[in-house]
């Protein structure tokens, strides 16, 4: 692993990161992270807290943990008010369910979709949710957007009020999208075979390649949507190699490989709070939507197939396809969308 990664990584891991800057930058609004019960979005959330939003939502599948963490940041932020509400990614409904309760919102002014899995690099047969998909390409895709299109109208009715400012909806993304494997994007288009079928193929399934495609189909999904939705800022942002249980899902056996790369991990990885930090920032520094925010700023990705016409032609259809999928699930949803 660590020596098919392009040098540039290494770069960007290393390199130091300002502190967070102070101030009530968040006043008055309302804030939904989802994740925000461990590893980078627990530190995020913990950053967001300090710039005091009238609420703070923790979108998390773990009600229980999501709580415990509520309740100590009430002892610390007694001004904000912060709760806990369920939302599993791997389940459909669990998704509508959480778009519906927020429709009882007054206003949404920051949505960061944090959630997300890594399936490992073990060769694992492929895995579908119960709602028929690829759990990689739902978790950290499909219910991704499909969560982002039902919180929409929410998002641009809060942009009409006044002194709200622009709306902020935040992706997490990774810097594996440098290297993420567009080829399934391709195969669906030379075959004339829908994008969410060759994704659930399970004969043709890589896991170890499936963290990486899911990263540049979300890198995609935010290029698509700085366009489709101009009255909102988008922003993809990059916390790095991060400490945190993101790859829970892995089922890795010790050997002398695994430990080389324990090892490798430990000596390239930054602390969640770091790691949180370019979430952060890319909420209350940026003043316009971003396609890559890296190190706490606008960054230019280097995925170079993306700069091609080619990659913009897989951009538009990848987009396209999730999107008429999130419709077909939540008819309307896409609705206020510009293209």
């Amino acid at each position: 692993m660590a020596f098919t990664l392009p040098t540039h990584f290494y770069s960007h891991q290393w390199t130091f990161l300002p502190a967070l800057p102070k101030g009530p930058f968040l006043k008055d609004k309302t804030v939904i992270i989802s994740g925000s019960n461990s590893g980078v979005g627990l530190e995020a959330t913990k950053q967001l807290a300090t710039y005091s939003p009238s609420r703070l939502i923790l979108a998390v599948r773990s009600l229980d943990s999501g709580e415990k963490v509520a309740k100590s940041l009430r002892v610390s932020h007694p001004g904000v008010q912060i709760e806990a509400w369920f939302l599993d990614l791997n389940d459909i409904q669990s998704v509508k369910d959480f778009a519906v309760k927020a429709e009882g919102l007054d206003r949404l002014d920051v949505l960061i979709n944090n959630a997300g899995i890594n399936p490992g690099i073990d060769p694992v047969p492929l895995k579908l949710t119960k709602d028929g998909y690829e759990r990689t390409l739902q978790t950290n895709v499909l219910s991704t957007l499909l969560l982002t299109l039902l919180l929409e109208p929410l998002l641009t009715r809060t942009s009409h009020i006044a002194g709200a400012g622009t709306p902020v909806v935040v992706f997490v993304g990774s810097d594996i999208h440098f290297i993420g494997d567009h080829t399934p994007i391709l195969d669906a288009i030379n075959s004339g075979t829908s994008l969410i079928a060759v994704l659930n193929d399970k004969e043709n399934y890589e896991n170890a390649k499936r963290y990486g495609v899911s990263k540049v189909l979300l890198q995609m999904v935010t290029r698509s949507l700085i366009q489709a939705l101009p009255h909102l800022r988008i922003i993809n942002t990059n916390p790095g190699l991060s400490r945190t249980n993101i790859g829970r899902e892995l089922q890795m056996k010790m050997s002398l490989s695994m430990i080389r790369m324990i090892i490798w991990f430990i000596s390239n990885s930054r602390s969640a709070y770091s790691g949180a930090k370019n979430i952060t920032t890319a909420v209350v520094n940026s003043t316009d939507s971003v396609d890559y925010w890296s190190e706490c700023t606008p960054s230019p990705s280097e995925n170079t197939f993306l700069a091609t016409g080619e990659g913009y032609r897989a951009t538009k259809f990848a987009f396209k396809q999730i999107s008429a999928e999130c419709e077909k699930i939540a008819p309307g949803c896409t609705a206020g969308l510009s293209f």
